[in-house]
């Protein structure tokens, strides 16, 4: 259940306090480590070194010593830059500047000199944007994102890295070749994906993240439930010195040119405020730092093609506190809670052509709240744990209504066309989609005179995905499948005068023959939430054997316990993950560096539609089709003549149906009515579908060959070989052996759930990532990432409407053949080449005044798509004994990778002024920041007809699959608009202009 705001604050609080009076273990805060070792001018480990690390970022101070090998770690450390002092009793003192980088280890190594007196030598470390160690990844933080023509936000930051793709699903994305859904994303150490589509929740405020971490190879152990990357950000926390912004970010329709298929533009300027303030209620012992976003913005879209144009809206109101307490130096603990409430208007779902399938309204209230503690027991004993909780109510009020005609939605055959009703039910339950995380552990930092230094850790992770559900797909639980809709001569689609919607054609003897899909819901009295829980043990040493060689040996347990939204145990399962790495230095000196990898990842399990909860009879929804053999419909009309309109189809539709028998009652069904031989596709969800045991988690292995090369002291340079092969892809079968169960409708041919191994499905990613930055002066830097790559296989495993889908290779299996059904070839996310190379140049640098230009290039090239479409392989096959054998199966046309979309090329530029005045002895900064996204207004189509999966085909004349190659215009055409944008969103970002203003102090 959802506690209200305010009664969750309560709670909240009540924990905190719990917690300060009696400091348990609770927190993982995404924190930096400094480690490195202390040597003398003849390279021998100074023992006994003490070290002190101070930053404005730090509450106190931090004070280690070196072991018997000169090694040292200072852990638990904020990201910012720090001053770090060693000092050793007849050695000169050292003070070395570093910049420690949240998620990751910032190696600091010094020699030491003689000296009776001492002597303080100032040394200006890399920024650690690329890290130099096993794992590959980048560091991104707030200064860079605001000098770059970018969204300051998280996702803007993982696309600054390589091996990232966005080529999932609306564009998310895909990090080392993985579904888009497999990636893990993290704020303050809180897990923010989306539980149904793992796309990422925008849980923050722009101004409040002070750096993300990209990790795209070579992860350790520490982190699980992914198979693509781990993003990991940090939102700031206040400090010695009251430090505030705010800012107004000016957005305008009609400053975005135009493209072929654009509407009329809104000159309206939208404004999206944001404001910070932090600071301290006890120096170096309770900071605290608060967050507001304000957003409304109107603007406009279109529908496809039909391209009706229609204005949109956005209110957004983000709230955020965080609260940092240092009783002791050694022990922290902090507390954050954000909350989003979120309105929108005229929103819509899927390829629609009508304004009465869009959403007049939606809400999506979010929060996040959590309990983070860090405690140095001893100079080489750690404790670190989090408790946090996410809740997320989706799409609150958006859909049809509960009413046969106006609440039915129409859809076409093999175009997918959406008209004269919005998908989903508006008027029905909450839908919530939250999970809580509890992780603890403890690291010992040993020091040998043998066996070099080990930095060991021992974790406990527990994850529980919950989603609560009862997935209505329409407002009256049907949708009807016209095989056509009414055209003009020239081929445009004809819209009602009185309705504003197409003129649906029904003809049941079209190829693609009319559908009536019954949507029904189960026993939505015995629906409960459903839980997929992950506990997972974890051991991990980094190990610096010598100046030379260093490795990673970790392993990762990881436990499933899943119950469906019945309560029925449908996982519980567990798999081992190796993660093993070599570093070799070639000098010693940090100046070229090789490494190797190996890992093992194991994703989340998803919990939800066809997978995870596809057995379950509670509250989920069943799929009852007919095929339509009713009057033919519209087939010869004339448009606002004599045609009938979309109500009226409707109506002789479910006439047709409700007089051989068809209801809208499961208590009412008659498995004897005249309708069931109609019948060709029929799910019961629990009874139908089953989980015979349990299923696994999909995995995926992972080989790594990489090198870094330091450019001096102003850069570093990094390629890494990755290539990975995914395991265990969930997957459908529905074979003879099965058998069959008995339903309220007769006998019907039973589907289990399981795992598929790579016998049968295959996912493969290759590929050369490299990244460089280079600072020339301290007013020129130069930085990029170009990666070359492949992901190959025969499953794409997800699309835009359901996110992840299970693979059917098994499904039916005499009715399918590999070569047609699930053939090799590039996958959709596949994106040979990625090129994003950035110039930031203080063009103005007075002190007082300060002018930054950026120039981002960019160069994406396009992604693989085929000419597929379902058809009908029943009359070729001898029916071995199922119930409802199949008629319609996807078949590819092509190979799957025939077409691709538009290669990619963009210029972004960025101006950033500021003017800094003195009041009462404070710094005041004024900026204003214009930004210029694609300046010279290229185009490109992203998102073409036919990029999703059997859409922009038409099937003709029948054909046998098996032995018989279908020709283009005899037994398939592609539609005139296959390989086409149907709205101004399929293009690329035209010419768009953004404005920033505000004061900083």
């Amino acid at each position: 259940m959802r506690t209200t705001g305010h009664m969750s604050r309560i709670i909240f609080l009540g924990i905190a306090i719990g917690l300060l009076l009696a400091p348990t273990v609770f927190a993982q805060n995404p924190t930096g480590t400094l480690n490195g070792r202390i040597t003398d001018q003849d390279g021998a480990g100074l023992p006994g070194v003490t070290i002190t690390a101070t930053s404005p970022s730090l509450q106190g101070s931090r004070v280690t010593t070196t072991g018997v090998n000169g090694d040292y770690k200072v852990a638990f450390l904020p990201p910012g830059d720090y001053q770090v002092t060693y000092e050793l009793e007849g050695f000169k003192t050292s003070t070395q500047q570093v910049k420690i980088s949240a998620a990751n280890a910032t190696l600091s190594n010094i020699t030491m000199e003689l000296g009776a007196v001492s002597e303080e030598i100032v040394v200006t470390a890399a920024q650690a944007a690329i890290s130099e160690n096993i794992t590959g990844a980048s560091n991104i933080t707030l200064d860079e994102l605001e000098n770059l023509p970018v969204q300051r936000n998280m996702a803007s930051a993982v696309n600054l890295a390589p091996g990232v793709a966005n080529t999932g699903p609306s564009s998310a994305p895909s990090i080392s070749g993985a579904m888009s859904f497999e990636n893990l994303w993290l704020i303050n150490g809180v897990v923010i994906n989306e539980n149904v589509r793992g796309s990422i929740l925008p849980l923050f405020i722009e101004d409040a993240i002070q750096e993300t971490t990209v990790a795209v190879s070579g992860i350790s152990a520490e982190y699980g439930r992914f198979t693509g990357g781990v993003v990991n950000s940090i939102t700031k926390s206040g400090g010695n010195e009251f430090e505030g912004s705010l800012r107004v970010n000016l957005t305008n329709d009609d400053w975005i040119s135009e493209t072929e298929l654009s509407g009329e533009r809104v000159d309206d300027i939208s404004e999206t405020f944001e404001a910070t303030l932090g600071g301290f209620l006890w120096k170096d012992h309770l900071w605290f730092f608060a967050a507001g976003r304000d957003l409304e913005t109107t603007g406009s879209n279109s529908t496809d093609i039909t391209n009706i144009t229609y204005g949109t809206s956005d209110s957004e109101e983000r709230t955020e506190g965080k609260l940092t307490v240092t009783p002791h130096p050694s022990h922290s603990l902090i507390g954050s809670y954000l909350e989003i409430e979120r309105v929108r208007t005229n929103t819509d779902f899927g390829t629609v052509l009508d304004l009465r399938s869009i959403n007049a309204m939606r809400e999506d209230p979010q929060e996040i709240q959590s309990i983070n503690y860090t405690g140095i027991l001893t100079s080489n004993l750690f404790v670190e744990a989090q408790l946090s909780e996410r809740e997320f109510i989706i799409a609150r009020g958006a859909g049809g209504v509960p009413d046969l005609i106006e609440g039915t939605l129409i859809r076409t055959r093999g175009e997918g066309f959406r008209y004269w009703s919005p998908t989903f039910c508006g008027s029905c339950e909450d839908q919530s989609r939250d999970n809580e995380n509890q992780l603890a552990n403890l690291s010992y930092f040993l020091t040998t005179e043998g066996a070099g230094t080990h930095d060991l850790k021992f974790g406990y992770d527990s994850f529980e995905d919950s989603i609560f559900s009862i997935n209505h797909q329409t407002g009256s639980d049907f949708t009807v499948y016209g095989s056509d809709v009414v055209r003009d001569a020239a081929g445009n689609i004809v819209l009602d005068s009185v309705n504003g919607s197409p003129f649906p054609i029904f003809d049941p003897n079209a190829s693609s023959q009319p559908w009536i899909r019954w949507f029904a819901v189960f026993n939505t009295d015995l629906a409960q939430p459903t839980s997929f829980k992950t506990n997972s043990f974890y051991v991990n040493d980094s190990w610096q054997l010598n100046d030379k060689w260093s490795f990673n040996v970790g392993v990762r347990y990881d436990e499933n316990d899943g119950t469906n939204s019945a309560g029925a145990t449908v996982a519980n399962d567990d798999k081992i993950s190796p993660r093993l790495g070599a570093s070799y230095d070639l000098r010693g000196d940090g100046e070229w560096v090789f490494n190797a990898s190996y890992g093992s990842y194991v994703a989340a399990l998803i919990g939800t539609g066809n997978i995870a909860d596809g057995s379950s009879n509670g509250g989920a929804i069943g799929n009852y089709r007919f095929d339509y053999e009713g009057p033919a419909l519209n087939t010869n009309c004339t448009p606002n003549v004599n045609c009938l309109t979309s109500p009226e189809v409707l109506r002789e539709v479910f006439d047709w149906y409700q007089s051989l028998g068809g209801v809208f009652d499961l208590n009412q069904i008659d498995e004897n009515a005249p309708i069931f031989n109609f019948l060709t596709q029929l799910n019961v969800p629990g009874a139908t579908t089953q989980v015979r045991g349990t299923f696994s988690s999909p995995g995926a292995e992972e080989l790594t060959f990489g090198v870094t090369k330091r450019l001096g002291s102003k850069g570093l340079f990094r390629a890494d070989l990755v290539y990975r092969e995914w395991e265990d892809f969930y997957g459908d079968r529905t074979t003879v052996d099965n058998g069959t169960v008995q339903t309220s409708s007769g006998p019907a041919d039973l589907t289990l759930i399981g795992n598929f191994g790579s016998d049968q499905l295959s996912r493969e990613y290759t590929g050369l990532l490299t990244q460089f930055r280079y600072r020339f002066t301290d007013r020129f830097t130069l930085a990029g990432n170009y990666t070359l790559s492949n992901t190959e296989g025969n499953i794409n495993g997800e699309t835009t409407r359901s996110g992840p889908v299970s693979g059917g290779v098994l499904d039916y299996p005499e009715y399918r053949e590999r070569r047609w059904n699930f053939p090799d070839g590039d996958l959709r996310t596949d994106q040979r080449h990625k090129l994003r190379v950035w110039g930031s140049y203080d063009l103005v640098n007075t002190g007082f005044h300060n002018l930054n230009g950026t120039v981002l290039l960019n160069y994406f090239s396009g992604q693989p798509y085929a000419a597929n479409a379902n058809i009908n392989p029943s009359p070729f096959v001898n029916n071995p004994g199922y119930q409802t054998p199949p008629t319609s199966i996807s078949y590819f046309f092509t190979d799957r990778d025939a077409f691709r979309t538009d290669d990619i090329t963009r210029v972004d530029l960025s101006l950033n002024y500021s003017f800094t005045f003195n009041v009462f002895g404070r710094g005041i900064e004024l900026f204003l920041q214009p930004e210029v996204i694609n300046v010279l207004d290229a185009d490109g189509v992203i998102d073409p007809n036919g990029l999703d999966d059997n859409e922009g085909v038409t099937v003709l004349a029948p054909f046998n699959p098996f032995t018989e190659t279908p020709v283009e215009g005899v037994n398939f055409r592609r539609n005139d608009n296959f390989g086409q944008p149907l709205n101004e969103n399929d293009f690329q970002t035209p010419r768009t202009f953004r404005f920033s203003v505000g004061f900083r102090f």
